[in-house]
C-alpha cells in the first residue's frame, strides 16, 4: 500500500503554531546573563540555549524563513538558530 508523501517543513508554520502554544518571539529573547531557556531552532529542533549576546539583534524575516537569532546549545555548545523561545 503507498503512503501519502510528507509535507515539507514550513519554518512559518512551526513558529505560528509555537506563538498559539505560548511561547515567545524572538524579538524578546532574553540577553547575556539572564539564564538558560528553551529554544524553537529553524529545524524544527527543541533545545535549551543561551545568549551570548548584550543587545538584542536577530535577522529579520525574509522569504528563506522567520525571524531568527544565534544562541548556543547547552548540551552541546553548537550554534543554534532559534525562532521562538521560552523559560524552562
Amino acid at each position: 500500500m503507498k503512503h501519502s508523501l510528507p509535507r515539507a517543513r514550513d519554518p512559518f508554520e512551526m513558529l505560528q503554531n509555537a506563538l498559539d502554544e505560548g511561547w515567545s518571539p524572538i524579538a524578546e529573547i532574553p540577553l547575556a546573563g539572564e539564564g538558560v531557556f528553551t529554544v524553537l531552532t529553524y529545524s524544527g529542533l527543541i533545545r535549551r540555549a543561551y545568549n551570548r549576546r548584550i543587545v538584542r539583534h536577530y535577522r529579520k524575516a525574509d522569504s528563506w524563513g522567520p525571524a531568527r537569532a544565534t544562541v548556543i546549545a547547552v548540551e552541546s555548545g553548537n550554534y543554534l538558530a532559534a525562532i521562538a523561545w521560552r523559560w524552562d
